[in-house]
């Protein structure tokens, strides 16, 4: 049922191909001239400079190439603006880059969502600092969160249909990171997404280089934290025009707060076939097996009253459902993707991204149930389950969330350019297939599982199928046509591009718990134009605006009937509009060799707001949406980075965002007055700093960010003050010895001042305290949000070189 022994044989497969192609590679370096076309390769000092027309582009050598172009083993060249943090942009969107300079220099541990959160807009909530935890923590932008947002990985949509989860800690080693793109606003026509009414994040990975390299690194920190990483890049093999890289990875670290040990293998594989001057396939292979432990979330409350809400490492007297071998998460994931892009004529190219993703993992929970009541849907059935061959009495049993995902699908297009117009049209299919079931496994003397993945050792009928807590399965195809038109005049100074999707979404499902309605389905079409302008005055100055549309379809689960304790808690909801968003942008960039800057106003309007949030049914966490019905936002964000000045290339950012609630949301038979409110999850003003210094061999770096106050109901009777954390990183260069290349010794500190706090909301509520409704009487509470804990100071070493 799970990949692990086959993906053992490919990667041992692939391993030996490259080992092959590398000894092939480096007897054709020794008895070969370099070619002119590979000129930058040629090793230079660490300490010279290199021109900056050749570092500038975003197209040059620098970020394939390990150790002979750059300044480190890890593609770092101390000349990109802001640290890293800034690229020079020319699109009609708002659109923010982080790239090597900054990624390379950060915990290698470090997850995509807090890599990019000194960036305007985005609000990165940690979930622990070893980028382990499933979902790594949370993460918005402009006030919406990452369930509204659409994430590509090397073309790949990663965004779950079934519960709009999206997992970071699956992606790229940062070592093979190449850049990663943030648009805070709607989607290119292109994007293959259909819940990215808050933006997209876009994500590359590293080429291989054209010459044979290892470049390995070593990492060890507080709570035990071990990480070791090596990659082998192959070179041109021979005169083929491909050329590939395979990496590995493994880190182990025990938990910040509570009970808990995680560990991840990781393992990324690139090749590169170079068709033409113009054309190429990369096919990405990338692989992670989990075996993780949950971290619980406390609401305000508990966390003030310290740290009981963990879940503890002694089992106790065997009613301890908190105790962390009940709260597993092992996991693995598949994706690989092959981009190709043919140039057919000078004016016809042709783009085509065939994509698989798999994955299939369990979350645990613990529970006490008794033998006398044992529910599966709507049916009540008698199981000795500690087998004393009675009925009677409780027992502990394991109750985990198993979810198996299969996602295929394609995205292509064709674009004709003309010297003053493009014409783009295109087509995206994707068919998903979702399996989530539970069922109650059996826990051993001591507390823990007998099997942590859940899908054996469980209490069986007598017909010999398992006793459901869940047991849905999801069928979702997706066909998406696209056309897009850009107009270029006055000698390209003015562009103006018009866009259309129309995107058309089949939802079908069963649902196998007794006593629930067994099939369900449900077809929804929008209609998605869009607009941009640019104006680009000279070099240094341009003006750009737009219009978009986006939506965002219902999370798959809310289809579906749900019981507990042999009672219905949630009907199915086939009649949950889709998230629409219209939104508007208007801009200004200045770029010079020293400095760019840019300012960006914003507005959208959103209907039927959905709002992802955790329920409990027993000690089940269930991920689920509430309406938030309509939402508008306003607001203007700012960013400015430096190229090197004396070595220091200091970058800043600044959001303000005023976000409202548009109507008062229903409750039964009743409403909750909160017209005008605040929304959720939006908080008002952010800032961030970050700090950069390289002299090719002293390097430093200083990020810190503050995020204002953020509510966690639709109420605004909840919510959680602002915070700031200062990140730190410091590290020396060596020259060259022997057969290390640019060996480099680097210290990370997460959490410098060691601040304590809620840093993000985990799950959003509509009244935290019972509040008088529009229509007279009393609405009850609807239930106490809950939220993710701030990572405390810790401190990182890393060793690394290139061979």
């Amino acid at each position: 049922m799970r990949y692990s022994r086959k993906f053992v044989l490919l990667v041992s497969c692939v391993s030996l191909v490259t080992h092959v192609a590398a000894e092939k590679a480096h007897a054709a370096v020794t008895h070969k001239t370099v070619s002119p076309r590979k000129k930058i390769q040629v090793p230079v000092d660490q300490n010279k400079k290199v021109p900056r027309k050749e570092i500038g582009s975003r197209n040059n050598e620098y970020l394939e190439v390990h150790g002979s172009g750059g300044i480190s083993a890890s593609g770092v060249t101390g000349q990109q603006f802001g640290g890293g943090l800034m690229t020079k942009e020319t699109g009609d969107k708002s659109v923010s880059t982080v790239t090597r300079d900054f990624i390379a220099k950060q915990s290698p541990t470090q997850s995509a969502f807090q890599l990019m959160k000194l960036t305007p807009g985005a609000n990165a909530a940690s979930s622990d600092p070893f980028g382990m935890q499933f979902g790594g923590g949370g993460f918005s932008v402009r006030g919406l969160d990452a369930s509204q947002m659409g994430f590509v990985y090397e073309g790949i949509p990663v965004t779950g249909s079934y519960n709009s989860i999206v997992n970071p800690s699956e992606w790229a080693d940062t070592e093979n990171l190449e850049k990663i793109s943030l648009e805070q606003g709607s989607p290119d026509v292109t994007t293959p997404t259909v819940n990215a009414s808050g933006g997209v994040m876009t994500l590359f990975t590293r080429n291989p280089s054209h010459n044979f390299h290892v470049m390995a690194d070593a990492t060890g920190g507080s709570y035990n934290m071990a990480r070791g990483f090596m990659r082998v890049d192959s070179g041109d093999l021979g005169r083929s025009g491909i050329r590939m890289f395979v990496s590995v990875s493994q880190t182990e670290a025990d938990h910040t707060r509570g009970a808990g040990h995680d560990s991840k293998t990781h393992v990324d594989v690139g090749v590169v076939k170079d068709w033409g001057k113009q054309s190429n396939t990369k096919l990405t292979i990338t692989y992670g097996n989990f075996n993780i432990s949950n971290y619980n979330y406390p609401t305000a409350a508990q966390f003030k009253a310290g740290p009981g809400y963990n879940y503890t490492k002694d089992y106790d007297n065997g009613t301890n459902s908190k105790y962390y071998k009940l709260h597993q998460n092992p996991y693995e994931a598949l994706l690989v993707s092959a981009p190709t892009k043919l140039k057919l004529t000078d004016q016809l190219t042709f783009n085509f991204t065939p994509y698989t993703y798999y994955n299939y993992g369990t979350t645990g929970f613990g529970g006490v149930v008794s033998e006398d009541a044992v529910y599966s849907g709507l049916n009540k059935y008698q199981v000795d389950l500690n087998g004393d061959g009675k009925i009677g009495g409780s027992s502990m049993v394991y109750e985990p969330y198993i979810e198996q995902t299969s996602r295929s699908g394609f995205n292509t297009n064709m674009a004709y350019a003309t010297r003053h117009n493009t014409l783009t049209f295109g087509y995206w299919f994707q068919y998903e297939n979702d399996n989530l079931f539970s069922q109650y496994g059996r826990v051993k003397a001591n507390g823990s599982p007998m099997n942590p993945w859940g899908d054996s050792h469980y209490y069986r009928q007598a017909d010999g199928s398992p006793y459901y807590l869940m047991a849905s399965h999801s069928y979702i195809t997706t066909n998406v046509l696209y056309i897009a038109d850009t107009l270029s005049l006055f000698h390209d100074k003015l562009k103006i591009t018009a866009g259309f999707r129309e995107a058309m979404v089949n939802r079908q499902g069963t649902n196998s718990l007794p006593g629930t309605p067994y099939h369900m389905g449900v077809n929804t079409a929008e209609p998605l134009p869009n607009v941009g302008m640019t104006y680009t005055i000279n070099s240094h100055h341009q003006f750009y605006i737009n219009g978009s549309t986006a939506f965002r379809l219902p999370t798959t689960n809310a289809m579906y009937e749900s019981t507990y304790n042999g009672a219905v808690t949630g009907a199915a909801n086939l009649n949950l509009k889709p998230e629409y968003t219209i939104s508007e942008e208007i801009g200004y960039r200045y770029t010079s060799d020293k400095v760019m800057a840019r300012i960006a106003f914003f507005n959208y309007n959103m209907t039927n707001r959905l709002v992802s949030t955790m329920i409990y049914r027993g000690n089940q966490q269930i991920p689920s949406q509430l309406n938030g019905g309509g939402q508008h936002a306003r607001g203007v964000d700012f960013e400015l980075g430096t190229a090197p000045i004396h070595h220091f290339r200091p970058y800043m950012s600044a959001e303000y965002l005023d976000a409202k609630i548009d109507n008062n949301l229903y409750v039964g038979n009743n409403a909750l007055p909160t017209k005008g409110k605040n929304a959720v999850m939006a908080p008002k003003y952010q800032l961030g700093f970050g700090l950069d210094y390289d002299d090719g061999t002293w390097f430093g770096n200083a990020g810190i960010k503050w995020v204002g106050k953020q509510y966690s109901t639709f109420m605004n009777d909840e919510s959680i003050p602002s915070y700031v954390q200062a990140d730190l990183t410091a590290g020396y260069r060596m020259h060259n010895i022997g057969f290390l290349k640019h060996p480099e010794i680097r210290l990370n500190i997460v959490n410098l001042a060691n601040n304590h706090y809620l840093s993000g909301v985990y799950s959003v509520q509509s009244n935290a305290v019972a509040t008088k409704g529009v229509n007279g009487g009393t609405v009850a509470k609807s239930g106490t949000p809950s939220y993710y804990v701030s990572t405390p100071f810790m401190a990182m070493a890393t060793v690394s070189a290139g061979f």
